[in-house]
């Protein structure tokens, strides 16, 4: 398990001399042998008991920040392998890559835990309600942290039922529409507002009593409210503006 986790750039004979020296060292067919042997979820468990091991003592004001994100990973050419494989971008070859999701913990400066997808289902929102949904068991205190592209109703519901604490960045658009009925509330430079937001899978008039109502439509994913029913989701959380260095202006 340690061979393909440190082993470098070059053909695997070398890499193995690197590692076992001329007295122990095996062939290359033996250890693609081995390795093959070793099932995926071994570097995923030994991940974690690695992270185990590690004590976890900085905090924000006793908090734990924890951040997700996600990046692309090439990966090398293999035309067989349609998840991973990009042949949809015009004047470029195909290539390989998987979508990496990932939470990191900001004081402490490590990664907690990172799921792998294909590119053909990469789905970053996903894998971020998943995250809380398995880390909201645990005692600690936390602060999630995402960018703009995770301001999503699934997601504040994801944090808010699993009683969590977030942080998440919105387009000022993003921000207005997810308010209707307050439409100056960004007006000001500097914002600090409580609002409830009612979600539904209806589109009735008398869906209009309820604040700043939200009608899911069938092709979008909410996970708390089943399509055609007439339940109603209340959520309640800030919305915060203020004025950066740069000169322009944040919205959580």
């Amino acid at each position: 398990m340690l061979f393909p986790m440190i082993a470098g750039a070059d053909n695997v004979a070398t890499e193995l001399l690197d590692m076992f020296g001329e007295n122990e060292l095996p062939l290359p067919s033996a250890m693609i042998q081995r390795r093959n042997q070793v099932k995926k979820e071994a570097f995923q468990e030994l991940f974690y008991m690695f992270n185990k091991s590690i004590p976890m003592s900085k905090t924000f004001h006793g908090y734990q920040l924890i951040a997700c994100d996600g990046t692309r990973l090439n990966l090398p050419y293999n035309p067989s392998d349609k998840s991973t494989l990009v042949d949809n971008i015009e004047g470029r070859k195909p290539f390989n890559q998987v979508h990496l999701n990932a939470l990191y913990d900001i004081m402490n400066d490590m990664f907690l835990d990172v799921e792998v997808q294909g590119m053909h289902e990469m789905d970053e929102n996903s894998a971020f309600c998943r995250f809380l949904d398995k880390y909201s068991k645990s005692d600690r205190k936390v602060i999630y942290i995402a960018d703009r592209g995770y301001g999503s109703l699934n997601n504040y519901a994801h944090d808010l039922h699993n009683n969590q604490l977030f942080l998440i960045r919105m387009k000022e658009s993003n921000a207005k529409s997810l308010c209707p009925d307050r439409p100056h509330l960004l007006d000001n430079e500097f914002v600090d507002e409580k609002v409830t937001v009612h979600v539904g899978r209806r589109c009735r008039k008398g869906n209009s009593k309820y604040e700043n109502y939200h009608h899911v439509k069938v092709y979008h994913r909410y996970d708390f409210i089943a399509c055609g029913t007439d339940d109603i989701d209340s959520l309640c959380f800030r919305v915060l503006k203020f004025p950066l260095s740069s000169g322009k202006s944040a919205n959580i």
